[in-house]
C-alpha cells in the first residue's frame, strides 16, 4: 500500500514516445502533466530531438540527469523490455505502460507480457498496465487526459477500461461530478484490481469507490476486500462481460476471464456490492452515495411542479419497490398555505404547479415540510429546472430533513444559458456546477430520470439493509 501510495505521489515524470515533429499520442500524455498543473519535474524522452513541448529531451530514461519516479510508454510494443530495463537501471518507482499489443492479442501476447512483468519485479519496478491510460489524482497533480477536473471529489474510479475511465473523467465533469483518484489497469500485468482496491479502501480521500470490471484473477482476494471495505465505504460495480457476446468481447479487450453471471451475482450480494450497468447509472449512483444519508424504509415522497411527471414518477417509484407515503394532515395543511390554491394537489405526489418555476422558495419549503414527516422515508422530486436560488434553497431545508433528496432533472441542461433558463432565473454555464457540487455534498442527488432516481435510492436502501446485517 506504501508503494503504490508513492506512485500517487510523483515528484519526476519521464513520458517515453514523445515528438516535437508529429502528433504522437505520448505528447497527449505529456501535456496531460502539464495541463494539470504537475509540480514535480517532466522528462520528454527521444533520442532524435534535443526539446519537445518546451522540455529537454533525453535519448533515454537513464540519461535523466536526476531521480525519476514515474514513467509513461507509449511507444510500440516491441520497444517496452528495452525500456524497462532503463527503468530498472535508473532506479524507477513505477512504469504506466500505455502501449497495448500484448495479453489481449493472444498467447504470444500473454508471453510478451509475462516476460515484462519478470524483468520488471527483478528490478525493483512496479507496472500500471500495459494497455490502460494510467493514474488521475488532482490532489497530486497528476491525470491521463487534458481537461480532467483539478478539484478533488470523494469518489475513486478503478476500471479495467483506458477509454472508459477517460470518458467517465470528462463526462463526469458535465454533471459536478469530482473524483478523488481514477484509475485504468488495462491487462493489469503486475498491480491489479485488487491491489488498488485494498489501497482505495484505505485512502483517506475516497469515501466511495465506483469499479468497470471485466474480470479477476484472484476471485477469492476480490471477494474478502470487497466484503471488509464496503462495510465501510460503498462500492458501485458495473460489471462488463456478463453475456457470450460480451465475455468474447473481455477477452480481446484486456485477455481478463469475465466469469459467470451467476458467480458474479453471488460475489456482489455477499459482498453488499452496488450494482450499475451504464453511464447515467454510474453518474446517478455516485451523487446519491458519496454522502449519503441512509433512509429509514421505503417510503417516499413525490413532488414536481409538472403534473404528469409527477405520476409518472410515483410509477417508477412504486414498480422499483419504494412505497408512497401517507402525509400527515399537519403536512398536507403546511403545504396549502404554500402553494396555489387550484392546479395543485397537497396529497401524495405533491403537485406544486407550474408556480413552483418562478417561486424560488416553494420547492425548498414543500421538501422541509415533506421531509420532516414522521411518515416520510426519502423524498423524489421533479424538477424541469435548476436554479441557484433553488439548490440553495434546498441545501438549506437539507440540514433539517437530513434524509435521501433526489432530483430528476438536466445538469447538462441546466449549464446551458437559454432564453428560457434566463426566464426561470437560471445562472447558466459553470458557474452552477460549483453549487449542484456543495448539492451532492448535502446529500441532494441529480438523476436523468425518474426510473434511474428509484433505482438509486433503493440500492441506497439495500445498502443500509446489508450494513445492519453485517453487524
Amino acid at each position: 500500500m506504501s508503494e503504490i501510495d508513492e506512485i500517487f505521489r510523483p515528484r519526476s515524470v519521464a513520458v517515453v514516445g514523445v515528438s516535437d515533429k508529429v502528433n504522437r499520442l505520448g505528447n497527449l500524455l505529456l501535456y496531460s502533466f502539464v495541463d494539470m498543473g504537475f509540480e514535480g519535474k517532466l522528462y520528454p524522452i527521444n533520442p532524435k530531438e534535443e526539446t519537445v513541448m518546451g522540455f529537454k529531451s533525453y535519448p533515454s530514461v537513464r540519461d535523466v540527469e536526476g531521480p525519476v519516479d514515474l514513467v509513461v510508454v507509449s511507444v510500440h510494443p516491441e520497444r517496452v523490455p528495452e525500456i524497462i530495463d532503463d527503468c530498472v537501471a535508473k532506479g524507477v518507482k513505477a512504469v504506466v505502460i500505455f502501449s497495448s499489443g500484448f495479453r489481449e492479442k493472444g498467447e504470444e501476447g500473454r508471453k510478451r507480457e509475462m516476460e515484462l512483468v519478470e524483468r520488471a519485479r527483478a528490478g525493483g519496478v512496479r507496472i500500471i498496465g500495459p494497455n490502460c491510460m494510467g493514474l488521475y489524482s488532482p490532489s497530486s497533480k497528476i491525470s491521463f487526459f487534458p481537461g480532467m477536473p483539478k478539484e478533488r471529489g470523494v469518489s475513486a474510479f478503478l476500471s479495467q477500461s483506458g477509454s472508459l475511465t477517460n470518458i467517465v473523467g470528462l463526462f463526469s465533469n458535465l454533471r459536478g461530478i469530482r473524483f478523488s483518484k481514477m484509475i485504468s489497469v488495462g491487462n493489469a500485468s503486475d498491480l491489479d484490481v485488487n491491489d488498488f482496491l485494498e489501497y482505495l479502501g484505505s485512502d483517506p480521500e475516497t469515501r466511495l469507490i465506483v469499479c468497470y470490471i471485466e474480470g479477476v484473477e484472484d476471485g477469492r482476494r476480490f471477494l474478502k476486500l470487497a466484503k471488509e471495505i464496503s462495510k465501510r465505504k460503498p462500492i458501485l460495480i458495473w460489471k462488463a462481460g456478463e453475456t457470450e457476446g460480451g465475455a468474447r468481447g473481455v477477452s480481446s479487450h484486456t485477455g481478463s476471464l469475465s466469469g459467470s453471471r451467476e458467480i458474479w451475482g453471488a460475489v456482489i450480494k455477499q459482498a453488499g456490492l452496488i450494482k450499475i450497468e451504464n453511464f447515467m447509472e454510474l453518474a446517478g449512483f455516485v451523487t446519491v452515495f458519496q454522502n449519503p444519508y441512509l433512509p429509514g424504509g421505503n417510503r417516499v415522497v413525490v413532488m414536481s411542479g409538472p403534473g404528469g411527471p409527477a405520476v409518472s414518477t410515483a410509477d417508477a417509484c412504486e414498480k422499483a419497490g419504494l412505497r408512497l407515503a401517507m402525509l400527515s394532515e399537519e403536512s398536507k395543511r403546511k403545504l396549502a398555505e404554500i402553494v396555489p390554491e387550484f392546479g395543485t394537489s397537497t396529497s401524495n405526489p405533491v403537485d406544486l404547479s407550474l408556480s413552483s418555476s418562478f417561486d424560488v422558495k416553494m420547492y425548498p419549503k414543500a421538501t422541509e415540510i415533506c421531509g420532516l414527516d414522521e411518515n416520510v422515508d426519502m423524498i423524489v422530486e421533479f424538477m424541469p429546472v435548476l436554479s441557484k436560488e433553488i439548490i440553495e434553497g434546498l441545501m438549506n431545508a437539507q440540514k433539517k430533513v437530513r434524509k435521501p433528496i433526489a432530483i430528476i432533472s438536466s445538469v447538462e441542461y441546466a449549464m446551458v444559458e437559454t432564453s428560457v433558463s434566463k426566464l426561470f432565473g437560471v445562472t447558466g454555464g459553470m458557474k452552477l456546477i460549483e453549487t449542484i457540487m456543495k448539492m451532492y455534498e448535502s446529500g441532494i442527488s441529480v438523476h436523468s430520470s425518474e426510473q434511474e432516481a428509484a433505482k438509486a435510492l433503493v440500492a441506497l436502501l439495500n445498502y443500509r439493509k446489508y450494513l445492519e446485517k453485517a453487524e
